[in-house]
């Protein structure tokens, strides 16, 4: 992520920017000059002069205002529009890359590491330009008075550039340092704010204090750190502008003594020396956070990139699963052993066992969210040939369904608007109709994540019609029915029952007349040696 991408975004704004830019740091220079020729005009006597020439520098002020207005509004545009082209990369990146993310990492990722770049790379970019600019148009009024303040300049500001070069490195540790903890602080929020409830329920506040309280410290200390290293380059900085003000400020007064300058160089030299200290100020803060925003830009770059599509084999529509010696390895070392299993197309098993006999976990390895140690899967179609699963057609119902804050209808055809003239047959088939009905849109009914408006027998409903709608060829329920009452339950059962689908159903307290809707039952051990966990 590089100026080079931002001018991209909207080259003639950008362009436009520069402009301004030179013309809103050049004026002060402008002024200066003038102020200098009403200062001499005193000095003289030439009171008309002094009033026209005064006329004539309320112009670059008012101007100045202007275009910093402009300039101001011109900017949050750009970035703005920036922010949004990088955010739908990084979002199309996380999508389609495959690998999990944690919600914390992509918030972080979004958001806070966005809002650092802007900070401490496009913004300060225009105003590096900027001192750039001041420091030019200093030198030339400089040198226009008299050779020797040149040199006065080009000695301050080749010992101010290389101020930078020392507090690089840190600069980037601390803005790593801020990601990684605003990462983290999310993280924490998420997976204790999640359970805010139960804390309440338990009065267990103290423990939830604690631990965002440490995690927004360790947030709040890595943004004093990198505050520290940028005023600690500000004061080093400004010590050596200091100095070489003062110097150039003497060396001004002796050149009037002598009468090689006019007396308005005095004041004219007054205030370049305010603005060449300010413009050297600039340019190494700016140049500072520029360098040492480098790794973060790089790892939003890294997040934004399209990701290349690997040619795949062409896949197709599984009927059939079985497994061969297959077996998970976890890094605590505990592991998993499955038995081989075949089942067949349209048959209906229920997967039952030992709770961590790693029942779930096979829904997992299934589905390709998880990668086996060893051993393999083996799909094949309706005729019995091996294919590579087309996942879309593998219906799955977990025990804590996943919904989006959009309508009922939408929930079930996962926005695919053909489908919906299917939704009221099957509703009626795994009894939610009734459901239905209460709610004041029907099927339209907006999904509030936040306040529940549905309960947990309704989410896995919703869910096991997204499965039966696309027509899913194999159908993966995991406690799909825990959150609904028996007599539901059997008569969604004797409706899956009736699907041509594959089906295998994880359930741990059916009773007998429940069993027997099954074609057959794969009863999983859990393997004492080996401890392993579901």
């Amino acid at each position: 992520m590089t100026i080079k991408d931002f001018y991209k975004q909207n080259p003639l704004r950008f362009m436009i920017l520069i402009l301004i830019t030179v013309l809103e740091w050049t004026l002060p220079i402008v002024t200066t000059q003038l102020i200098m020729l009403e200062t001499t005009a005193i000095q003289q006597q030439k009171f008309q002069q002094f009033l026209i020439i005064n006329v004539i520098s309320f112009m670059p002020f008012l101007f100045q205002y202007i275009i910093q207005g402009l300039h101001a509004f011109l900017l949050s545009k750009q970035q703005e529009e920036f922010n949004f082209h990088i955010r739908k990369r990084s979002v199309s990146h996380f999508y389609a890359d495959q690998k999990e993310h944690s919600v914390a990492q992509i918030q972080n990722r979004l958001t806070n590491d966005l809002n650092q770049s802007q900070e401490n790379y496009f913004a300060p970019f225009f105003s590096l330009i900027g001192g750039v600019i001041n420091l030019v148009s200093v030198v030339v009024l400089l040198i226009s008075l008299h050779w020797s303040l040149l040199l006065t300049i080009i000695l301050m500001v080749a010992i101010s550039l290389v101020l930078p070069k020392l507090l690089e490195k840190p600069l980037q540790n601390s803005m790593t340092k801020i990601s990684k903890s605003n990462n983290q602080y999310l993280d924490c929020l998420e997976k204790w704010l999640n359970g805010l409830e139960e804390l309440q329920r338990y009065f267990a506040g103290g423990k939830l204090f604690k631990v965002t309280n440490d995690a927004a410290k360790e947030l709040e200390d890595a943004y004093v750190k990198q505050n520290g290293v940028t005023q600690l380059l500000s004061i080093i900085n400004g010590l050596v502008s200091v100095s070489f003000s003062l110097i150039l400020f003497l060396l001004a007064g002796y050149l009037f003594q002598a009468k090689i300058v006019a007396f308005g160089a005095i004041t004219g030299v007054g205030n370049c020396n305010f603005y060449l200290r300010q413009s050297i100020q600039i340019i190494v803060s700016r140049y500072g956070q520029i360098k040492g925003s480098k790794t973060l830009n790089q790892e939003i770059a890294k997040t934004a990139a399209p990701v290349k599509k690997e040619q795949t084999e062409e896949v197709a529509t599984p009927a059939e699963i079985s497994t061969h010696d297959l077996s998970l390895q976890f890094p605590n070392g505990e592991s998993l052993m499955f038995p081989d299993i075949n089942v067949r197309s349209g048959e209906k098993v229920l997967l039952t066992g030992d709770s961590g006999a790693g029942k779930s976990t096979l829904f997992k390895l299934i589905l390709g969210q998880i990668k086996p140690t060893s051993g393999q899967i083996v799909f094949k179609d309706k005729d019995g040939a091996v294919v590579n699963p087309d996942m879309s057609k593998i219906g799955y119902i977990p025990q804590d369904p996943v919904l989006f804050p959009v309508s009922v209808a939408d929930n079930m055809t996962m926005f695919v608007d053909k489908l919906k003239s299917a939704l009221p047959s099957l509703v009626e088939k795994v009894q939610l109709a009734g459901d239905i009905a209460k709610f004041d849109e029907g099927l339209n009914q907006k999904i509030d994540l936040n306040k529940l408006n549905i309960s947990g027998g309704q989410r896995q409903k919703i869910v096991l019609v997204r499965a039966l709608v696309h027509q899913s060829e194999i159908i993966l329920i995991d406690e799909g029915t825990s959150a609904i009452d028996q007599q539901a339950t059997m008569q969604i059962l004797h409706e899956v029952k009736s699907t041509p689908a594959t089906v295998i159903f994880i359930a741990h307290s059916f009773n007998e007349q429940m069993k027997q809707l099954f074609d057959r039952e794969i009863h999983l051990v859990k393997n004492v040696n080996s401890n392993s966990k579901r």
